[in-house]
C-alpha cells in the first residue's frame, strides 16, 4: 500500500472511488436524490482536478491537496484535508472504492493527513462523520476519535435531515 499526493492523471480514479464509496456508505441513509446531488457537486472531474493541489479557502481554512492510496497500481482509496485552525486540522473526505476495505488504504490515508497535520502544527484533527455512518464512525473511533458534538442540518439540494458527530483526537506536539 503506497499513499502519495494525487496528479491530474489520478482525477478519474479519485471521481470513482468517492462516488461510489459515497453511494455504498450512504445508500441506507440518504435518498438516491440526496447522493447524486452530493456527488454532482463534490466529484466531478472538473471540481476534483482544481482541487489536486494545495490551495487556500480565502474562509480561514486551507486544503492540502488530494491524497490517493494505491495498492498493486491501482487507485483504492482518495483523501483530503487541510488547517482549519491555528492548531487544528480537518479530514475533509476519506473514502475507498467499496470492493477494496479493510486492506489497510483507510489507516494508510489518516496517517498522511495525520503527517500533513503535524507538518502545520495541529495539536488536533477533526472529522466530521454522519451519525448514521457505520462504515466510518467504528473507523474513526478506533483510531482514537472521540464525539465532540452532534448537529443537525438540512440538505439544501433536497431538504432532507443530516444529522452528523463532529469527532476530534488529540495530536502530538508539532
Amino acid at each position: 500500500m503506497t499513499v502519495r499526493p494525487a496528479t491530474l492523471d489520478d482525477v478519474p480514479d479519485i471521481v470513482r472511488v468517492c462516488s461510489e464509496g459515497w453511494r455504498d456508505t450512504y445508500r441506507d441513509i440518504h435518498s438516491e436524490a440526496y447522493a447524486e446531488a452530493v456527488i454532482a457537486e463534490y466529484y466531478t472531474p472538473e471540481r476534483v482536478a482544481s482541487e489536486i493541489g494545495p490551495s487556500d479557502s480565502g474562509q480561514g481554512w486551507q486544503w492540502d491537496g488530494w491524497l490517493v492510496a494505491e495498492l498493486e497500481g491501482q487507485v483504492i482509496g482518495a483523501a483530503g484535508g487541510g488547517p482549519t485552525g491555528a492548531e487544528t486540522w480537518e479530514i475533509f473526505v476519506l473514502y475507498l472504492d467499496p470492493a477494496k476495505r479493510r486492506l489497510g488504504a483507510g489507516r494508510a490515508l489518516l496517517n498522511a493527513m495525520t503527517a500533513q497535520a503535524l507538518a502545520h502544527g495541529a495539536r488536533e484533527q477533526w472529522v466530521s462523520v454522519t451519525q448514521e455512518n457505520e462504515k466510518g464512525l467504528p473507523f474513526y473511533r478506533a483510531m482514537g476519535f472521540e464525539v465532540r458534538e452532534a448537529r443537525e442540518s438540512v440538505s439544501e439540494s433536497t431538504g432532507e435531515p443530516v444529522h452528523s458527530f463532529r469527532m476530534a483526537r488529540p495530536l502530538g506536539a508539532a
